[in-house]
């Protein structure tokens, strides 16, 4: 809503799940100019979803995708976007496969031959880790994380790391409030429990 992400990018802790579907990061694909009618799959956040008609009434897009980066824009031509119009969600993270032009007036063209959203249940190996000051957990913050953690809802197990001197306690989370990792869960979490709580 601001335009700018207030306490962390909703991206970082997956750059290992897009680079595991993507061909290429969105500053590399910029900066890259031998790349010229290649077909090439970039991955990540949908920051904004341009919709339009053509002068003969078919509907088309101009989405724009951020990885950690940089960001580009890709037309979805009418074709597409018949096929993949309920996949162009703002803020959601996505795959494009995409035809890169590059033209003398609009240098770097960027044409999407199709839009997925990736499976990322199993982008991390393993628990979820939160990392909190012992001192801070107390019952208000117990049940907001309870909150968050049931709107994400998954087979992850999350794990609570209590933070205090020199001692560390691990906490294993019940079973009932697994999670699916996301963007929008790390965000959330951040959120509530501070831009260095996933470990």
């Amino acid at each position: 809503m601001l335009g700018l992400y207030v306490s962390d990018h909703p991206l970082n802790g997956l750059d290992h799940a897009l680079a595991n579907i993507s061909d290429i990061s969105i500053a590399s694909l910029i900066a890259d100019e031998s790349l010229e009618s290649t077909v090439v799959t970039v991955a990540g956040l949908l920051t904004s979803v341009q919709r339009k008609t053509t002068r003969k009434g078919s509907a088309w897009a101009i989405a724009t995708v951020e990885d950690l980066d940089g960001s580009v824009e890709a037309m979805v031509f009418p074709q597409t976007y018949a096929s993949v119009s309920t996949t162009l969600i703002e803020d959601s993270i996505v795959a494009i496969r995409a035809r890169v032009e590059r033209t003398d007036e609009d240098g770097l063209r960027v044409i999407a031959l199709d839009v997925e959203s990736p499976d990322l249940s199993e982008a991390q190996s393993g628990p979820l880790r939160l990392s909190i000051a012992a001192s801070r957990c107390v019952p208000p913050l117990v049940e907001r994380l309870k909150e968050v953690l049931r709107q994400h809802s998954g087979t992850t197990e999350v794990h609570l790391h209590l933070t205090g001197g020199t001692q560390t306690t691990v906490l294993r989370i019940d079973d009932a409030l697994r999670v699916t990792p996301s963007a929008a869960l790390y965000g959330d979490l951040k959120a509530l429990l501070g831009a260095n709580c996933l470990s």
